[in-house]
């Protein structure tokens, strides 16, 4: 077999990857992908590039239906950024077509990437009103199937050019159908730590929001003000109610206030609670400092197995 080895992507699901997730011989996948669909690896086998690792999904009833999944929690430090560009890579590599939306005017998930805006080029900011007219010259490819809206600071600004409630219903939600129009199947929106108007407009878009928690007696009382405020501007716009989902996002089971936080998340957060608790390593801030997350290597580790299951559960993927 000759498979490709050009314009090899840094985000890639293994053909070994791909049999454990469909429970079906890596040596049959191998014959029934094209060589086309199939990246040679060296010694390290091979890949499955994003549109045939959709495909076989798709054959095993995973829906590629679009979606919007923001992330917020009105306390900063909670794992926000990491979560949605951990999030955005592992999906990109199941073969959704994604793009973060980094609404935050600090730009993490855009450093991230090593992508932020030049002084000239538009953010959500800018195209907001016109996302038709600005927004699919905007975007940054990160990768196959992934792209990034940057954000800078000016988009601190949005507070006093949203100050219209129809604006801000309407904000996130027009370049959210723009991004469906222009091809894509996933939105993924990195929120700032407040309640402004980036927020507001977020949860009127959002059909999923993940709020991470960090085990703190802030956290909690950050997730408690999410929650409160996405009922209220639920009720306000008269929208229906996206799913919450709460993401237990230091988990450190050596550290008392670990078990005492997976006991609050089984009372009275049980309606929310994630069943999946991302361990703490440092094996994030390692693949930081390279610029890629944890998804850009196949080797074994808690992070990558923890956000595995993580994204399996948000986006259907299951034997």
């Amino acid at each position: 077999m000759d498979a490709r080895t050009n314009s090899l992507p840094r985000y890639v699901l293994t053909l070994t990857e791909l049999a454990q997730i469909t429970g079906e011989p890596a040596a049959r996948l191998r014959k029934r992908i094209s060589d086309d669909g199939l990246i040679d690896m060296g010694g390290r086998g091979f890949g499955v590039r994003p549109e045939a690792v959709r495909a076989e999904l798709s054959r095993r009833g995973v829906s590629y239906d679009f979606g919007i999944l923001a992330h917020i929690n009105l306390k900063g430090g909670v794992g926000k950024t990491t979560s949605t560009i951990t999030i955005a890579t592992r999906a990109a590599q199941y073969g959704f077509r994604t793009c973060v939306l980094d609404l935050d005017s600090q730009a993490s998930a855009s450093m991230a990437f090593d992508s932020l805006p030049e002084e000239d080029e538009p953010i959500f900011y800018d195209i907001w009103a016109k996302p038709a007219d600005m927004l699919p010259g905007s975007l940054k490819k990160i990768d196959d199937h992934l792209w990034l809206l940057p954000s800078s600071l000016e988009n601190g600004l949005l507070d006093a050019s949203l100050t219209n409630p129809k604006h801000q219903k309407r904000a996130v939600r027009g370049v959210c159908e723009q991004l469906k129009h222009e091809g894509f199947d996933l939105v993924l929106i990195d929120c700032p730590p407040s309640l402004g108007t980036a927020v507001i407009s977020s949860i009127c878009a959002a059909n999923v929001i993940v709020i991470p928690v960090a085990g703190d007696p802030f956290s909690f009382k950050g997730l408690d003000l999410t929650l409160g405020e996405i009922e209220a501007i639920c009720e306000t716009y008269s929208l229906p109610h996206p799913i919450v989902k709460v993401l237990f996002s230091r988990y450190d089971r050596r550290e008392k206030l670990a078990a005492q936080t997976i006991e609050k998340l089984a009372g009275p957060y049980a309606n929310y609670a994630v069943p999946v608790h991302i361990r703490v390593t440092t094996e994030f801030s390692k693949s930081l400092a390279r610029g890629e997350t944890v998804f850009a290597h196949a080797r074994k580790s808690s992070a990558r197995e923890d956000y595995d299951a993580l994204v399996r559960h948000l986006l259907g993927i299951d034997r």
